[in-house]
């Protein structure tokens, strides 16, 4: 049986006790990732659950040194509707705390795992808030590199929450980055090419892979041989299962958004307006709160 690291185990502590000093009382580990840990905690100011993302910072790796900075300055400006709120940032050396907004249903690939695919029409509401969350996005200048069904997030009436903004960063139009981020299987040719890319580009493609993911329960390419993904990519070939019928609607969007040229991707309006996505209803959904019992007392 491995013992525990005492030095890893009284950081673990000390962290552990700071977090319940504010209030933060955590329950269980939720996720997991390289360089960090998710936690469900219950936030007794709010009176509510809450999820802990946990950033060890010891291991000096190119995530911790470039892109958590980032994640912080853009976090820090989050306020919308379909993006997941952070409530506070907690430093305890050697991590660093970011209590943010739980999102009680999950995400959108365990939805999809659940049911095999989501229909038409539930996507379209998914979706729907899904792009507002990333015009907003763009108008803080904010570009997400790293949009995948793991990464939209269903609060407890369903709603989306974008999340997990490990890769973001903030670019003026016209600015290129040229840093590999984010899943292959939900990345755009330019970025699988090494070749400078817009990130605003880059997050159309994504949100595309993302919508054929949610109407058919499947991949567009097979990121398990790169080569002839890219080629497929390059030669704007997507197909469809024939066993699941599609509206010709969706196809067309999803086909406009994987443009393997990024400048003749569907823009942000034209995906609003698009024949598949006008006039969807996708205001948010409240939780209807019970009618306080009656007061009146007479008798019959």
């Amino acid at each position: 049986m491995t013992q525990a690291d005492p030095v890893e185990s009284e950081a673990s502590t000390a962290m552990t006790s700071k977090l319940r000093t504010d209030g933060i009382k955590c329950l269980k580990l939720i996720g997991k990732g390289s360089y960090s840990r998710v936690k469900l905690a219950w936030c007794e100011q709010m009176q509510k659950l809450v999820a802990v993302k946990v950033v060890d910072k010891r291991s000096g790796s190119d995530f911790v040194m470039r892109f958590l900075p980032r994640e912080i300055q853009v976090v820090k400006k989050l306020n919308h509707t379909y993006s997941a709120d952070r409530f506070q940032l907690v430093e305890i050396h050697p991590f660093t705390c970011m209590v943010q907004e739980y999102a009680g249903n999950g995400d959108l690939l365990q939805k999809i795992k659940k049911y095999g695919f989501i229909q038409e029409d539930d996507s379209r509401f998914y979706f729907r808030q899904l792009i507002e969350a990333l015009v907003y996005l763009k108008s803080l200048e904010v570009v997400h590199r790293d949009l995948k069904c793991e990464n939209v997030f269903l609060d407890s009436c369903d709603n989306v929450k974008l999340g997990d903004f490990g890769f973001s960063r903030y670019m003026h139009a016209g600015d290129e980055s040229r840093t590999f981020c984010g899943s292959r299987a939900y990345t755009a040719p330019e970025v699988l090419r090494s070749r400078p890319y817009s990130g605003f580009a880059v997050d159309i493609w994504s949100a595309g892979v993302v919508l054929y993911v949610m109407v058919t329960g499947l991949m567009p390419y097979d990121d398990r041989y790169p080569r002839k993904m890219l080629a497929k990519q390059l030669q704007h070939r997507i197909t469809f299962p024939s066993r699941r019928p599609l509206s010709e609607e969706v196809k067309r969007l999803i086909f406009e958004m994987l443009h393997p040229v990024p400048t003749k991707r569907k823009q942000y309006p034209q995906i609003i307006k698009s024949p598949w996505l006008i006039n969807t209803p996708y205001r948010m959904r409240i939780e209807e709160r019970p009618s306080p019992p009656s007061t009146d007392t007479s008798e019959d």
